[in-house]
């Protein structure tokens, strides 16, 4: 049975602060009586231990929820292991419990591959208290890289009985189990709105700055934004991010946003994947971005057509990567998972990023004639043959198949 979700506002959604010590210099007891209650959320989640002035006030229901007084500082916890210390607050996820982008998406894998019947639809219940108390033996760093973070949780929770047959959820699958909870609780306004401005958006830039983004938006407000940074001479600008639209005011354009991954620092959606104001508009099917604070800090989409047939477009891989050809020649690889071949993390060889560059197609050769940006290292069309002699590939209206030397055939849905 689907857990029922409390209606609350997304005005909640603005981050607090993080981490802090449970056993906290005030000794005095929770109060017997409390005046406000709260919830849990990512998927409603069942069964966090969570302590006010140090001491245990309470456990979360089925519905997630806690009680808690005005001002409260609240530690929540999972065994031993503590998740988070916030302030008190009508809905608490783990954007809230974190401020960095990677903790925010390796509290989502260690949460949601906990859930006892591995289902997300219907919450998130936690394993009992007796089977809890062995990962007090792990060593949880939610700060660590997120690639890193799922590695070691796989490994960590393989040695002990009790979860041994647990499934640990990808980063890019708890990422999309969350944004579906938020998208859940959003006002059917607010749906109704993001579903206008959902779509494939690319801005090309001019003469004078030349920036290519690509912007790829979902119905339920996900995102992943790729950006080419040309003209600056630091060129870690250039990156990604993942995210998710968390408010949006359509009358206003007005939006936050945060972001799981962000490769790009204080460029895109997000700053080093913190919400800052952005106002959108949407008009004569041009979508326009801006920074609230500063509007010439703005950037003007248009939706890449919709080819039925040939190259140009956007594809996407089941692994997770996008690939979108241009007209012009140029293409831009949007990569939220790098080298995800590698059978550890020493041998690992590529990270989230991007690739741009340029590229023609012969017959059934697709070769890179050149790259101008790469970021996600050997992931990609930048170490697999394709900038000799070219890959052979198979075109079809919906697909598109390369044969990589010794890795075999892969397959690209188009993205319409």
């Amino acid at each position: 049975m689907k857990k029922t979700l409390l209606a609350i506002t997304l005005s909640t959604f603005f981050l607090t602060a993080c981490g802090g010590d449970s056993d906290s210099s005030n000794n005095s007891s929770p109060p017997s009586t409390f005046t406000k209650k709260g919830q849990l959320i990512d998927g409603a989640i069942e069964g966090v231990d969570y302590y006010i002035n140090g001491k245990k006030a309470g456990t979360t229901d089925i519905d997630g929820t806690f009680s808690y007084n005005e001002g409260d500082e609240i530690t929540f916890k999972i065994g031993d292991i503590e998740i988070g210390t916030v302030q008190g607050a009508e809905r608490i996820t783990p954007l809230e419990l974190a401020t960095d982008a990677d903790a925010q998406t390796n509290l989502m894998v260690f949460l949601q591959s906990l859930d006892t019947d591995g289902n997300h639809d219907n919450g998130i219940t936690l394993p009992k208290l007796e089977d809890l108390a062995s990962l007090s033996t792990l060593n949880i760093d939610f700060e660590q890289p997120t690639t890193n973070f799922y590695q070691n949780l796989s490994a960590n929770l393989s040695k002990i009985d009790e979860f041994k047959d647990l499934r640990v959820v990808t980063p890019l699958q708890a990422i999309e189990n969350f944004n579906k909870t938020m998208f859940e609780l959003m006002s059917e306004n607010t749906k109704a709105s993001l579903k206008d401005i959902a779509g494939i958006w690319y801005f090309q830039g001019t003469e004078e700055d030349e920036s290519p983004i690509a912007l790829i938006i979902k119905e339920d407000g996900s995102y992943i934004m790729g950006e080419v940074v040309l003209n600056e001479e630091e060129k870690e600008f250039n990156g990604l991010e993942v995210g998710k639209i968390n408010t949006y005011n359509p009358s206003t354009g007005l939006f936050t946003a945060s972001a799981f991954i962000d490769t790009n620092k204080d460029w895109g959606l997000t700053d080093s994947g913190k919400p800052r104001n952005m106002i959108l508009k949407l008009e004569a099917g041009q979508l326009t971005i801006q920074e609230e604070k500063d509007p010439e800090e703005s950037a003007t989409f248009s939706q890449l057509p919709n080819t039925a047939s040939g190259i140009v477009g956007a594809w996407k891989a089941e692994a997770g990567p996008i690939f979108i050809f241009n007209t012009d020649n140029t293409y831009l690889m949007l990569d939220p998972v790098g080298d995800d071949l590698a059978i550890s993390e020493s041998e690992r060889c590529g990270d989230a990023g991007i690739e741009y560059g340029t590229y023609t197609l012969s017959g059934n050769t697709l070769r890179i004639n050149s790259i101008i940006i790469d970021t996600n290292g050997c992931a990609g069309l930048s170490d697999n043959g394709a900038t000799g002699e070219g890959l052979p590939i198979s075109l079809t209206p919906n697909s598109l198949s390369f044969t990589v030397a010794d890795e075999g055939t892969f397959t690209l849905s188009r993205i319409n």
